[in-house]
């Protein structure tokens, strides 16, 4: 689901005003950087991000790109133009980059768009939007930003030019909020979901005990594509491939010492949901659970990722940061009302006493800034 963490009013879209916004962006997040970035093809964008943003992975939005093709194509290809896009969806999902690079040359010479300015720039342009550049970081399976555009559209129902600041700022607080609401109504809604399973497999009830729906839904497909495919080992892995097909595959290596495993389809890494392929070999080396790594806390059910937290946060900063969110979300609902401002401040003076009877430590945890 869309989370609105928040905008910026910029009097022009150039360089500078996006630079200012993405350092403003980090000031708020105490300068963690956004593992991914989707954006429109805004050339000031994209050096923005690369000058305050340089490790998020920043890739064009796919839908994007693709509405402008029957402007740019469809006069120079004529009756070609629906042959070349189907060559171009082809080239897109990919998974080996020469593949794509050679398809690319091959396409280019079979419509004869040599010259043509969109072709070239592209190219040029591919590891910010082809697949094959893109499968081996985290998207959460997205290659839109559909659900920023869904925010822009709901914002702008009611916002416009003459909007005065005033009343900007207030109109966009009671959007978020609105957002908010339904978001926590749609887990909610979503948590009520009876969960349906489809191949019996001991891997696939573990999951649908620890995944929330929506990513239990994609895993589920995987699994059950899973049944049609087959395995066979090598010296150094498997090859898995469908039943029907004789030749190709996916190499998959699989450590269950470790619990490792890896596809070379890099769907894991791309979506955070483990492969068909990958699911094959486990349930062929009779795996009954889906390794703990391969369940990431973003999917989990919030029950389930919250007896994780405090392993996982073991660094001492990121739990400082998890506190902060904690309170600044407990001062937000409280004030909604004065019942819960008085359950929490009663509550919160118990709590405070608790703490102040643990001794403090004379190590680093001893002193500790907190920004508020």
């Amino acid at each position: 689901m869309p989370c609105f963490f928040g905008c910026a009013l910029l009097r022009e879209e150039n360089l500078k005003s996006y630079s200012w916004a993405l350092k403003a962006f980090l000031g708020f997040t105490n300068g963690k950087v956004p593992q991914t970035i989707l954006t429109d093809q805004t050339l000031c964008v994209r050096e923005a991000i690369a000058m305050e943003m340089p490790a998020a992975k920043h890739a064009y939005c796919i839908w994007l790109i693709v509405a402008k093709f029957p402007s740019w194509f469809n006069a120079v290809l004529g009756e070609r133009y629906n042959e070349w896009k189907g060559e171009f969806y082809r080239l897109y999902n990919l998974e080996a980059i020469e593949d794509f690079e050679m398809g690319w040359r091959d396409m280019v010479n079979s419509f004869g768009l040599h010259t043509n300015r969109h072709i070239n720039t592209l190219f040029a342009s591919r590891t910010l939007w082809a697949l094959p550049y893109l499968r081996s970081h985290f998207f959460a399976g997205m290659t839109t930003t559909g659900h920023s555009k869904a925010i822009n559209a709901f914002i702008q129902r009611f916002l416009s030019a003459q909007t005065r600041l005033a009343h900007f700022i207030e109109q966009v607080a009671v959007a978020v909020d609105f957002k908010d609401q339904a978001g926590e109504q749609q887990t909610m809604q979503q948590n009520l979901q009876n969960i349906c399973l489809k191949t019996g497999a001991p891997m696939e009830s573990h999951a649908a005990s620890i995944l929330t729906p929506f990513a239990f839904s994609k895993l589920q497909e995987q699994l059950v594509m899973a049944a049609h495919y087959a395995s066979f080992q090598l010296e150094d892995g498997f090859l898995v491939r469908h039943h029907t097909k004789i030749e190709g595959g996916r190499k998959v290596y699989w450590v269950p010492r470790e619990g490792i495993v890896s596809c070379s389809c890099h769907h894991f890494e791309f979506s955070g949901i483990l492969c068909r392929h990958a699911l094959r070999v486990l349930s062929t080396g009779n795996c009954f659970q889906i390794p703990e790594r391969y369940m990431p806390l973003r999917w989990r059910r919030i029950n389930t990722s919250a007896k994780l937290l405090q392993n996982t946060l073991s660094d001492h900063t990121e739990r400082v940061q998890l506190l902060q969110g904690m309170v600044s979300n407990l001062v937000t609902e409280s004030a909604k009302s004065k019942d819960r401002l008085d359950v929490a401040v009663e509550h919160v003076s118990m709590l405070l006493s608790r703490i102040r009877e643990h001794p403090v430590p004379s190590s680093r945890y001893a002193r500790t800034d907190l920004f508020t």
